[in-house]
């Protein structure tokens, strides 16, 4: 993160820590120019950011928003791409193995099911949930919640679908499914012949589309739902 920027005014806390869904999605419905920290409640006077700026939350530093060139419809472009990218992903090899002519190919589904069968079940469900289930479920709220904003409506079920994209975007791991690929593929190389397959590409591009989604932050879709004016 970079420095905060210094022009995010803060005001007292108004919220109890149970009514705290309720009460943001009331603040920012019923004022545009004010900011929610989804960490504390603070209250913040909404500002616009410079490109490569950030805001942060005076009472706990939480990021409240960043200067971000990559508007609502670019994002719902690379949310579009990203589901596109997974089922890619999910359909073709990722990686093909050459032992002395006997060639295998597994994707990663066929993968996890393999460490399942191995005896390792703890490691398949964590490799299902982290480098499959959650970016997936991460890119259908996306489309979810950014092509209603787009089309000018609020969602239905718009807080929960936020609360649940925070919590999902904290557990998708697929930077470090690739990294852990990678690293299989070159030590595999010494062995056999090893060859990253389609999967493999189509799951380093998710990686960046959902990297370059996730510094977008979420504040731009609690600001256009404010500015929309629909209750969630």
């Amino acid at each position: 993160m970079t420095d905060p920027v210094p022009s995010a005014h803060a005001h007292a806390p108004f919220a109890p820590a149970a009514a705290r869904a309720t009460v943001t999605a009331a603040a920012l419905a019923a004022r545009h120019d004010l900011v929610v920290c989804n960490e504390c409640d603070a209250v913040h006077e909404r500002i616009t950011l410079a490109r490569g700026t950030v805001a942060r939350c005076r009472r706990c530093n939480a990021l409240l928003g960043r200067g971000h060139v990559i508007g609502t419809e670019k994002l719902l472009a690379f949310a579009i791409a990203s589901l596109l990218l997974i089922i890619i992903g999910n359909s073709a090899p990722i990686v093909t193995l050459d032992f002395q002519g006997v060639v295998s190919q597994a994707t990663l589904p066929q993968a996890i099911e393999a460490t399942w069968n191995a005896g390792q079940p703890f490691v398949a469900v964590l490799t299902a949930a982290t480098a499959l289930v959650f970016p997936l479920v991460f890119t259908i709220l996306r489309l979810y919640l950014l092509g209603s904003l787009v089309r000018g409506i609020v969602p239905r079920g718009f807080v929960p679908a936020m609360h649940m994209l925070a919590f999902v975007t904290r557990w998708g791991m697929a930077e470090v499914f690739m990294l852990g690929t990678l690293v299989a593929v070159v030590r595999c190389a010494s062995l056999t012949s090893a060859t990253p397959g389609i999967g493999l590409f189509a799951y380093g591009a998710v990686t960046l589309l959902i990297t370059a989604i996730t510094a977008a932050g979420t504040h731009n879709l609690w600001k256009r739902s404010s500015e929309i004016g629909g209750n969630a």
